[in-house]
């Protein structure tokens, strides 16, 4: 068959000058460096106070096509074992149920953060005026895009494998009456994208990322193994190959204003405040999941806490940075002390506080009691003895009419929300170093748990004035509220959250919850 002259013609353009089969990772990399972006009209819609370097390099290396077939390989990798193998084996099944509660957790709220962080990023991007730096920030917030995929696919994958699927598939609902939400709110959303630009750095990248990175998602992998649980490390490790990439975006972050006047005069003292709303977040949280949320341990959350927060970040990591005039948080000593006993303190807390949550929580058994004692002495008389009195008073048992709630009003142990981190405190009866501080402030009160968030609340109250749930529903029967927080599963009245993972005991109902009449009161209105 005669060919057309068009492609005839196209046919001896190409055999004279032959296409490029492939293009070599270093070529893409000038070509990237080629991008020029238009600092004249350049409008920057994310003021910072600090000054940007014009000249920074970019950590990244690899855009375009060398991160592209990358990122392919890896999710092909990762979706593919989700899909076939996993499934095949009834994986989501063997995972210990203690587990699964614990995963509704960590992937709803990692979810959220890596959506905050894709904006977080496109903010820094829109700061910068290197063109390299803004090729990192760019890479970043297409990693940021896939990280925010795969929380959600781990949540879809258990809802719909799994053996609960309340909570895994709708715990944003609840985001109005959990007392967790807030305070996750504070670090990944208002820590993330509210505020100067490089300030949201120093939160995401310098501390979020460098910081709490390895225990929030590399120790999460290891308790996820020991429990059974094959998917979180499938996706967990696959995001972590990234994070460290955005932790050199962060170090190039800091290179870039190292020369600004404005560096020795905000710096520590933003990186400090973000080490302290970060960590009084996460270091209750993460110990309360990692413990209480398993079965199988791993080792002491105080040993995992001291290895990679205060040793390798505190101490190696912000080393690295001590050239630039960075230097390690003044609240890590402090941070030191939670790390003992602030999850005992919180998962007390957060037990007696189950029906307003969107998991199951268990109450330790003798074998973990003695796990507990043997790695924190002093335990059992402080919590266990507590916990085998609301066993006792058939607190799993809807037909008991007991809630642990009760047991705090009942011992005159009233349960504070800390202002700045929204973290929930009782400070009479806590072996953490959480000491009552209460301030007024347009006639306001106002309580805190710290100095250090103390300082950060009267440089800004107007940052912190959110609503905490005593607030929010002062004189409102619990019942109502959790039906108004949409806290029940598919059948109107069964609630998401129960105080025992035991798949053969009873769920409570609101009717349950109702025959009590507990009432929400704010504690401060007492003072």
């Amino acid at each position: 068959m005669a060919i057309s002259t068009a492609t005839k013609a196209a046919t001896d353009a190409l055999a004279a000058n032959p296409a490029p089969v492939s293009v070599g990772a270093q070529e893409v990399h000038r070509w990237m460096q080629s991008f020029t972006w238009d600092f004249d009209k350049n409008r920057t819609k994310y003021s910072t106070k600090y000054k940007m370097a014009n000249d920074t390099k970019e950590q990244f290396k690899l855009i375009a096509k060398e991160y592209a077939r990358m990122e392919s390989v890896k999710d092909e990798r990762q979706f593919g074992s989700l899909q076939d193998v996993l499934t095949r084996v009834d994986a989501a099944n063997r995972v210990h149920p203690k587990w699964n509660e614990s995963m509704k957790v960590i992937s709803n709220f990692l979810e959220v953060g890596e959506y905050n962080a894709i904006a977080a990023t496109g903010m820094l991007w829109d700061s910068a005026t290197a063109p390299e730096q803004k090729n990192g920030y760019l890479g970043q917030v297409l990693d940021e895009i896939r990280h925010t995929n795969q929380c959600a696919y781990i949540n879809y994958y258990f809802a719909k494998q799994g053996q609960d699927a309340a909570g895994h598939n709708d715990a944003r609902r609840t985001r109005a009456i959990g007392p967790l939400w807030k305070g996750m709110k504070r670090v990944f959303s208002d820590g993330f994208i509210s505020g100067d630009a490089v300030e949201c750095s120093i939160n995401l990248q310098l501390v979020g990322e460098a910081c709490f990175t390895n225990p929030l998602i590399v120790a999460v992998t290891e308790w996820a193994s020991a429990n059974g649980d094959e998917m979180t490390p499938t996706v967990f490790l696959s995001i972590e190959t990234d994070e460290l990439r955005h932790m050199a975006n962060g170090y190039q972050t800091v290179v870039s204003i190292a020369n600004d006047e404005a560096a020795s005069k905000y710096l520590n003292t933003d990186l400090n405040n973000a080490f302290w709303t970060q960590q009084k977040y996460f270091t209750p949280v993460l110990g309360m999941m990692f413990e209480y949320g398993s079965h199988f341990k791993v080792e002491p959350w105080v040993k995992t806490w001291n290895r990679w927060v205060y040793e390798d970040w505190g101490g190696i990591w912000i080393g690295r940075l001590g050239k630039y005039g960075v230097e390690s948080p003044r609240s890590l000593r402090d941070a030191k002390k939670d790390a003992y006993w602030a999850h005992h303190d919180l998962f007390l807390i957060a037990y007696a506080l189950w029906p307003t949550g969107f998991f199951r929580l268990s109450l330790p058994t003798q074998e973990e009691a003695e796990w507990y004692e043997a790695n924190y002495p002093g335990w059992y008389d402080m919590y266990g003895k507590v916990y085998d009195e609301w066993r006792a008073r058939g607190c799993e048992d809807p037909s008991s009419g007991f809630l642990p709630i009760q047991w705090f009003i009942e011992n005159n142990h009233p349960i504070y929300i800390d202002r700045v981190s929204q973290v929930p405190f009782c400070p009479s009866y806590c072996k953490g170093e959480s000491t009552l501080r209460v301030l007024e402030f347009n006639g306001k009160k106002h309580s805190f748990s710290d100095q250090w968030g103390e300082r950060m609340w009267l440089s800004e109250p107007e940052r912190y004035e959110c609503q905490n749930i005593f607030e929010q529903y002062e004189g409102r029967e619990l019942s109502e509220v959790i039906a108004e927080g949409f806290g029940v599963r598919s059948d109107g009245k069964t609630l998401i959250s129960q105080p025992h993972t035991n798949k053969d005991g009873k769920l409570w109902t609101l009717d349950d919850i109702k025959r009590i009449n507990c009432v929400f009161s704010d504690p401060l209105k007492a003072l």
